[in-house]
């Protein structure tokens, strides 16, 4: 009797649920609202605050040209760590104001915000970080010591992080909702070394494979934000295209390595 009640409830549930729309996401939707949340990312205290921080670690190497490389690399680390804790807090808006079902009974597709929030991703804090690790590189270039270590491969790097680490900030917004989640994830990749054993950013000088390192990045990307989209609904082209990026992305990770690990 029990059984047959709880079943009659989850029906009568699921009937008087707002349906998911099948629509697929309007282009001028997704751009509207990518460049709201792109403002809202760059201005949100979590990744000021975050940039403040470590900057204030970096300001010691202002006016020296023998830190010079602390100061770009204290900049680019702001951008890497407070983009990704606000652009994890950008996708979990919707549930934190409570306004999950007012959202479900608009047209436009759940998806949309995903997408809007990805893409704000790229407006904001990678090209934040593209600007930053270009001027940076530049500046580096001037410094005799320094310069050996920096080429444009280790520039390109610094952006790709940052869209690997927000595509994964949206990833797990979607899929496990908590204001804790990006900043414990930060700590873990440090503090269990995950950070040296799969590393995100490494010079050519280190002996780490290029072409591993970046098929690593790249799938990376691909894999993070397919698992956000795939959380609003579940397709066959979203299920495959999440398992090549998953398979090439644990190829990149076993083989960017050069053998005994970076120099």
């Amino acid at each position: 009797m029990m059984v047959a009640t709880a079943r009659d409830r989850i029906r009568e549930t699921r009937s008087l649920a707002t349906q998911a729309s099948v629509r697929l996401p309007s282009p001028r939707v997704v751009l509207a609202l990518a460049g709201i949340e792109t403002r809202k990312i760059l201005i949100h205290p979590a990744f000021l605050g975050t940039m403040a921080v470590l900057g204030l670690f970096a300001t010691r190497a202002v006016g020296s040209n023998a830190n010079l490389g602390w100061l770009v690399g204290g900049l680019s680390a702001g951008v890497v760590a407070g983009g990704f804790i606000s652009v994890n807090l950008a996708t979990q808006r919707a549930r934190r104001d409570r306004v999950l079902e007012l959202f479900g009974s608009l047209p436009s597709p759940a998806e949309s915000r995903t997408f809007a929030v990805l893409l704000a991703a790229v407006f904001g804090p990678v090209a934040l970080s593209t600007l930053v690790a270009g001027i940076g590189g530049a500046m580096l270039e001037t410094n005799a010591t320094i310069a050996p270590y920096v080429d444009i491969w280790l520039i390109v790097q610094i952006p790709l992080t940052v869209a690997a680490l927000n595509a994964l900030g949206v990833a797990l917004g979607r899929w496990i909702p908590s204001p804790v989640t990006a900043p414990v994830v930060l700590v873990a990749q440090v503090v269990t070394g995950i950070v040296w054993l799969v590393p995100w950013v490494a010079p050519t000088s280190t002996g780490i494979h290029l072409g591993p390192h970046f098929t690593y990045l790249v799938s990376f990307i691909v894999l993070a934000s397919t698992l956000a989209l795939v959380r609003d609904r579940r397709t066959p082209v979203r299920l495959i295209v999440t398992g090549v990026a998953f398979g090439l992305m644990v190829y990149g990770a076993a083989n960017q390595l050069p053998p005994g690990g970076l120099i």
